[in-house]
């Protein structure tokens, strides 16, 4: 039976990649991004590249749990099971952007998408008999610790803090995921330092950040989407969970990500945010 499949951020960069190859392995995909036209442009590409005609364009805001709850309903409705979720969509702000919700923009965008649209849809994937969630982080993470005081930069404004403390909250996520069920397999990856368009219109603000020698963005897009293929498509992978990975090998993330207190901690202000939302 043809598996299916959810990829944010797939109209480019690494999720555009990953698109590429799991289309090649007929899956029907799902690819998720803010511009129609962008979805129209990756849907072509993707068709012509693998003749795979099973892909469908599906528009949210994903700095925007609205937006994100409406998207869960409509994929719930086109959709009778889920095999796989993909949240690969991500985004860094060079200025502090307060959401119409009432979120700062880089956590609306990089925690509060990956909690809302897996928490609405890990029903859904539970219907597979091979259920998987894989939340794309980075290696930002290490040295980030999480201010409960700022989450929404009320005292103060880093556009790298906010950016580093998302991508650790992703990874707590991830291992809460894993523990507190076991019907969906959810691990993390790193995929390396890879010059996308992740800043967007803010310009490539990582780059301007990021200060990890000689070698940063050594990776092509093509090969920073390799873990994230091979944790939605290999069979190697079968139920392993709770883990972080980089260049398709499991690897340790840092010793903040494994504080359980702080697992319970993010899921619980994640959880409150989402409610008082919607």
């Amino acid at each position: 039976m043809q598996k299916n499949i959810i990829i944010t951020g797939a109209t480019d960069g690494i999720g555009l990649a990953a698109a590429k190859v799991i289309a090649s392995k007929n899956y029907r995909i799902g690819l998720v991004g803010r511009n129609p036209e962008k979805g129209k442009i990756a849907i072509e590409t993707i068709q012509s590249l693998t003749g795979n005609e099973n892909l469908d364009f599906l528009q949210c805001d994903l700095s925007s749990v609205k937006n994100i709850k409406q998207l869960s309903d409509e994929i719930k409705s086109r959709y009778s099971k889920i095999d796989v979720l993909l949240n690969n969509a991500g985004g860094a702000n060079k200025t502090k952007q307060i959401t119409s919700e009432g979120l700062e923009k880089t956590f609306a965008t990089n925690q509060m998408n990956y909690f809302v649209l897996s928490t609405e849809l890990i029903d859904i994937i539970s219907e597979s008999n091979d259920g998987r969630i894989i939340n794309v982080a980075s290696n930002a993470h290490i040295g980030a610790e999480v201010d409960y005081e700022n989450i929404n930069s009320e005292k103060n404004f880093s556009a790298w803090t906010s950016y580093c403390v998302s991508k650790l909250m992703n990874i707590m996520l991830t291992y809460k995921m894993a523990a507190m069920q076991d019907k969906v397999c959810v691990n993390a990856l790193h995929p390396g330092f890879v010059d996308t368009n992740i800043a967007g219109n803010e310009g490539n603000l990582i780059k301007y950040f990021v200060k990890f020698g000689a070698k940063l963005f050594a990776r092509t897009v093509d090969n920073g989407a390799d873990s994230s293929i091979y944790l939605s498509t290999s069979e190697d992978v079968k139920g392993v969970s709770g883990k972080y990975f980089f260049k398709c090998r499991e690897i340790s993330s840092s010793k903040a990500s494994y504080v359980k207190d702080d697992w319970d901690r993010v899921w619980t202000l994640c959880q409150k945010y989402k409610d008082s939302i919607l």
